[in-house]
């Protein structure tokens, strides 16, 4: 097959039906490795397919990775920060993945506020340009406090983005009425420029009817359980 051939797109499914079924994906791992820049930014042509494609490949990656080696999480911050794999021939991390790509170059402890002015090329030809915070309830890095894995598509994108923020909040938030206080995941705290801050994590949570529109608590954020847990797919 030649590299015009190749769908990217089947890649990154074919990639997640192997890992999630158990079998042997090494070929489409290599199958990324072997992609050529040219025929991937044929194929991402806009925000949404750039989202759906990083989205996949990001959450196939942690599980191929972790199943294989769970003892790869007993330094999470390596397990994150380390080319642990190749993406079109770039040697490339799962921050590099989150942060670079589908957070628009976000430098990852800055809380979303400082985009990184020294980010690659790869990350400037692939990355999504406008954050969508959604993205945040649809990343499974592994831990028990994740969302559950799904993969995600061109053509529903905006409403498995949906639909998985939804789920996960009125899963994990807890308005406490007494104390006029709201209790949110604490991924809003480690990425809150993503969600405008504390006045924009509220006006979420209105948005979602998780709390009364004509009350402004007091925002608190839950601690994260990091106890790895893998093969949480949503089907």
């Amino acid at each position: 097959m030649t590299q015009q051939q190749v769908d990217p797109f089947k890649i990154s499914k074919d990639f997640y039906d192997a890992v999630k079924e158990g079998k042997n994906a090494d070929k489409y791992a290599q199958q990324l490795a072997d992609l050529s820049p040219e025929v991937l930014k044929k194929t991402l042509q806009n925000g949404t397919q750039k989202k759906a494609f990083w989205l996949n490949v990001y959450n196939t990656y942690v599980q191929y990775l972790l199943k294989d080696n769970p003892d790869l999480y007993q330094d999470r911050s390596a397990f994150f920060k380390d080319n642990l794999f190749v993406v079109v021939g770039e040697e490339t991390s799962l921050d590099v993945l989150e942060h670079g790509l589908l957070r628009n170059s976000r430098i990852k402890v800055s809380l979303g506020y400082v985009k990184d002015p020294f980010a690659s090329s790869f990350e400037k030809d692939f990355r999504v340009e406008e954050i969508d915070w959604r993205i945040h309830f649809a990343l499974n890095c592994g831990a028990k406090s994740c969302p559950p894995v799904s993969y995600y598509t061109v053509e529903d994108l905006d409403k498995q983005l949906e639909a998985s923020a939804k789920k996960y909040l009125k899963k994990e938030v807890e308005h406490k009425k007494n104390e006029e206080k709201v209790y949110v995941p604490a991924l809003m705290s480690w990425f809150r420029a993503d969600f405008g801050g504390k006045d924009g994590v509220v006006k979420i949570l209105k948005n979602y009817e998780l709390i009364p529109s004509d009350k402004d608590p007091d925002v608190e954020f839950l601690d994260y359980n990091w106890e790895l847990d893998v093969d949480n797919y949503t089907d």
